[in-house]
């Protein structure tokens, strides 16, 4: 109750912030925005009044606003008598407060103009006649994913001036709750909102980033000035409000967004009335967000169409916004010194989504500050964004001893309700999510409990080398958070290699549902390249292949249409060869290929600087073929809702050899070795191996898969 009278006191400390701020930034006038003489003095102008009573002063809509509100002015008079032009682009060079010392502005002879906040260039307008580049639409489109989720995805002026205010959770719920935090580490004022509603579409658009529609009222600027710099600071005010939609400014004290810097943003202007002597009619904003990223700041893009009065008045392409923290906060995290991530239990986190998305495309040492200044190659390994699948540290013991064992990381992933691996997959959660939840803290692990500086010279990377997992409860994760623990039990120190064995759990709700044990090998490249495969080096064919004549019943088919067994992604099958009663157990056998191609998503997610196949993956690729042949044999007529993997069956794997971007084709096998019908339910148990090209380089035993029985009630 306290921490949130704090929390109330410290948001009126902001309104009332912004206004004294707003107050000092002077008037702008003539295309300059001059420093005001001491008050009284002989010139002095008059303070302006007071933003609160005083709605169409720019000076209540911030830092971004006034500085295009300048540029527009000096861009328009550089080019008298001559009309202002039309297409131009603003680039921001470096990000501005909200209330910035006051502005001046010059033109160039090139006819360029510059807006200056002191001696610091912060923005240039420059005429253009080209046309913006041409987007591609990617066939996958990065799914970004958000630090905090919400329902809450229409706001009412009501609602935008609450989190002007910083009513940040009382908006947009509890995952955006930072009651607790030092004043200094909530998010700065925001200016006065220019938007009157929003609503936002998180996965929505061309690119599947962010699809929002608003509404600003423009009221009578009274200067004369250009119209346009009005829709603009309009449309960056939209992309604030979903940057803290999608919780971006949970991970930086003291968080603002502002104009992304060092991206020009092109303006087309076809003019528009505004105030009430033409109607009033409102500015009308559709702005689709074609990126979201995370390096070296939180930022999003989008392209924006404006409209007034039914027609369409302006167009701005690459419109940027970033989330910085405030001016002098450190972002290391350090064990004396909490971040402002709270976890889900409400406690500070020891690192969080910043923190590791720029350790893993960075430097190691982000994760750990006893590790700067060290140059070693060896990183925490972690996939980039679309695969990973750990988004905070909750606690490290760092073990005991030279070896290091019984060191022990606790981390959080909030799996999102709807992830593109459960779409594609034409069930409930697959396998491989599952086990990239919980092998992925093994390798982080084996990074921040010591490896980094034990080894500074070696260039190691990072395999899993074989495993056991079991689901011990049926549980869908989505929508939850799932905590995530990774024990080291041994380290072995070999020539060239590091291997690590772990114990690892996932719970959610304090229970636990999937656990096992892992190998992992810290290998230099030399001892890589010594893998040779499961079979010594030698080339061994698959069953099928080695038997003189196909059996009878063999079947061969092609599956790439068939989303029951994966789409998009995890269309994994694409020529399937099926043997009902065949196989080593004469229960039934199935043989899948496909073919190798070096843009595979996979390859631009696992690793950064070292582009592999990873194994889970090889691995669903086996479960989807036990799948194929329980449709393709009438045991089943669908995919069922759950996941792959089936409560108390141990699942085990081991894998001596990785694909590669240069490698032709992957062929897998699996040997039915039970069909066990119950309850409506048929259970599939098998045992199956992974070819790269002609070399068998991984197994899984014990392959279980349940789907609806489609024999039930018959003879």
């Amino acid at each position: 109750m306290l921490a949130h009278s704090v929390q109330q006191a410290h948001a009126a400390a902001l309104v009332a912030h912004r206004a004294i701020s707003a107050w000092q930034t002077g008037l702008v006038a003539a295309g300059t925005v001059l420093a005001p003489a001491a008050p009284g003095a002989p010139g002095a102008p008059a303070p302006p009044p007071h933003p609160d009573s005083a709605p169409d002063s720019w000076e209540r809509w911030g830092g971004p606003a006034l500085a295009l509100r300048a540029g527009a002015r000096a861009l328009a008079d550089a080019t008298a008598p001559r009309p202002c032009p039309d297409t131009f682009t603003a680039t921001w060079h470096d990000p501005v407060p909200y209330a910035p010392t006051p502005l001046r502005a010059h033109s160039a002879p090139d006819g360029s103009c510059e807006v200056l906040d002191g001696a610091r260039g912060i923005l240039t307008l420059r005429a253009t006649d080209e046309e913006p580049p041409r987007r591609h639409v990617p066939r996958f489109p990065e799914e970004f994913h958000p630090h905090a989720v919400t329902d809450v995805h229409r706001l009412t002026r009501a609602e935008l001036d609450a989190l002007a205010a910083g009513d940040v959770a009382g908006v947009f719920g509890p995952a955006h709750d930072q009651r607790g935090l030092e004043p200094d580490e909530l998010p700065a004022p925001w200016p006065a909102p220019l938007l009157e509603e929003i609503t936002v579409g998180p996965r929505a658009g061309r690119y599947g980033q962010g699809l929002l529609t608003a509404t600003a009222r423009p009221t009578t600027i009274g200067d004369g000035g250009p119209e346009w710099p009005y829709p603009v600071a309009a449309a960056l005010e939209a992309l604030r409000v979903y940057a803290f939609h999608q919780g971006l400014h949970l991970c930086l004290p003291g968080a603002r967004v502002l104009p992304l810097p060092g991206r020009p943003v092109r303006v087309e202007w076809r003019g528009g009335p505004t105030g009430p002597e033409t109607g009033g009619e409102p500015w009308r904003l559709t702005v689709e967000v074609t990126e979201l990223g995370s390096l070296p700041h939180p930022y999003a893009v989008a392209d924006c169409e404006i409209a007034s009065g039914g027609r369409v008045v302006a167009r701005l392409h690459g419109l940027g916004a970033t989330v910085r923290e405030r001016p002098g906060a450190g972002l290391m995290p350090h064990p004396d010194r909490p971040s402002c991530r709270k976890t889900s239990s409400g406690a500070r986190a020891r690192f969080h989504e910043l923190h590791i998305a720029q350790g893993v495309e960075g430097h190691p040492s982000v994760l750990d500050a006893r590790g700067e200044g060290i140059t070693t190659p060896v990183r925490p390994r972690l996939p980039r964004a679309g695969l990973r699948a750990v988004d905070r540290g909750v606690a490290l013991h760092e073990g005991d001893g030279p070896d290091r064992a019984g060191a022990r990381l606790i981390t959080e992933h909030d799996v999102p309700a709807d992830p593109w691996y459960r779409r594609e997959h034409g069930g409930g959660v697959p396998a491989f999510a599952l086990m990239e939840m919980a092998l992925q803290p093994l390798g982080l692990l084996g990074g921040l409990s010591g490896l980094l500086w034990m080894y500074p010279d070696q260039a190691f990377v990072c395999r899993n080398l074989e495993g056991r997992a079991r689901l011990t409860r049926a549980c869908d994760p989505r929508s939850s958070t799932v905590v995530q623990e990774a024990v080291l039990l041994s380290a072995t120190v070999l020539p060239g290699a590091v291997i690590d064995r772990y114990r690892f759990s996932l719970s959610t709700g304090g229970e636990v549902f999937f656990e096992g044990e892992a190998t992992h090998g810290y290998l230099t490249s030399e001892v890589l390249a010594l893998q040779k495969g499961l079979d010594g080096g030698r080339e061994t064919p698959p069953w099928l292949e080695r038997r003189p004549v196909a059996p009878a019943g063999t079947r061969r088919l092609d599956v790439r249409r068939d989303a029951r067994l994966g789409r998009g992604r995890l269309a994994l099958l694409e020529d399937v060869v099926l043997v009902p009663g065949g196989g080593e157990h004469g229960a039934g056998y199935v043989l899948c290929a496909k073919a190798v191609d070096p843009g595979d998503w996979f390859f631009g997610r696992h690793f950064p600087h070292d582009p592999v196949l990873p194994g889970s993956v090889g691995v669903q690729m086996l479960f989807q073929a036990v799948r194929a042949f329980a449709l393709y044999t009438g045991l089943a007529d669908r995919p069922g809702p759950g996941p792959d993997t089936v409560p108390g069956e141990e699942l085990r794997w081991a894998y001596q050899g990785q694909v590669l971007r240069g490698h032709r084709r992957v062929r897998g096998e699996v040997h039915i070795r039970e069909v066990r019908a119950a309850g409506g339910t048929v259970l599939l148990r098998a045992d199956g191996s992974v070819w790269r090209d002609g070399l068998r380089i991984y197994r899984a035993d014990n392959i279980a898969v349940a789907l609806p029985d489609a024999r039930r009630g018959t003879p």
